[in-house]
């Protein structure tokens, strides 16, 4: 009797080892992997079972299209940025070590960004990341300012360097001032930079919205002060002046290169007063 329970015993154990090796190998084989699905802008986590192929490598899919924010598309679709229902394209740009004056591109635009946060969310994403897109972005910010000060100062402050803010808000509230009598006071001034718009057609641009660009024979220019960048020098062509050549300078510092970030840094041809209108201004998209 003692002998059989022994030999139970000893079965017992065995059973219990074959069992709980068994047991702990299907546990790891059955470990949830998390699977990331989504654009960085639409990131949607899901759980899954990883197969025993898998070798626990994780697996990055686009989301479907139902997981998107139904307000806010934002992303690139090729050379389109898209927000919401407006769209931003760029088209072509400008060589990061040569200018010249046969180079020739535009950015096009539906829409004025509708609030700060677009503005912002166009600018950081993609249209500041070309040195083109920035001065794109220069006027609407100016039409920005024309519509609501207080959200088109924002908006100026963002993309211009600081030395360039000031230069750009002293002339600014003048020339979206309450002068009705003397011209000064020019509330069409940004749409006066965008193709199409001149003084016959009350600066009424042609859409959807393009701005128009041209190397400048001023080309590039490295600066040491107040910090390490590169100028590029460009015109944005606009009809609302004698000279459609409108100079401007797009800086990268040495400190926005992990962004990719440029900034306008002058621009006073921009803001100069131009011809006056005749007819009335319909206003911008």
């Amino acid at each position: 009797m003692k002998k059989l329970n022994i030999y139970t015993f000893a079965a017992m154990a065995l059973f219990c080892a074959v069992s709980c090796g068994g047991t702990a190998e299907k546990s790891n084989s059955d470990t949830q992997a998390t699977m990331l699905t989504g654009n960085s802008d639409n990131i949607a986590i899901e759980s899954k079972e990883a197969s025993s192929a898998s070798n626990g490598t994780l697996s990055v899919q686009s989301a479907p299209e139902s997981s998107a924010q139904p307000d806010v598309q934002a992303g690139m679709d090729g050379d389109v940025y898209r927000y919401g229902n407006h769209t931003y394209q760029v088209k072509g740009d400008f060589k990061t070590d040569k200018i010249t004056t046969s180079d020739f591109n535009e950015v096009t635009f539906s829409n004025i960004p509708s609030d700060y946060t677009e503005f912002e969310k166009v600018y950081k994403e993609y249209l500041g990341k070309h040195i083109n897109g920035t001065a794109a972005m220069m006027v609407m910010a100016m039409e920005m300012y024309g519509r609501d000060k207080a959200v088109g100062e924002r908006c100026i402050r963002l993309i211009n360097t600081p030395n360039n803010v000031s230069s750009v808000m002293n002339i600014l509230k003048d020339r979206y001032g309450n002068y009705t009598s003397d011209g000064y006071s020019q509330r069409y001034i940004a749409a006066a930079l965008i193709d199409g718009a001149v003084r016959t057609n009350s600066y009424a641009p042609t859409e959807p919205y393009t701005i128009k660009c041209q190397g400048s024979p001023n080309g590039t220019k490295q600066m040491t002060m107040p910090k390490y960048g590169t100028i590029y020098y460009m015109y944005v062509i606009g009809g609302g002046w004698d000279t459609h050549q409108r100079q401007c300078e797009i800086v990268m510092f040495e400190d926005d290169e992990a962004t990719g970030l440029y900034h306008m840094n002058n621009c006073p041809s921009f803001y100069t007063q131009c011809q006056q209108i005749k007819g009335e201004w319909k206003g911008l998209k």
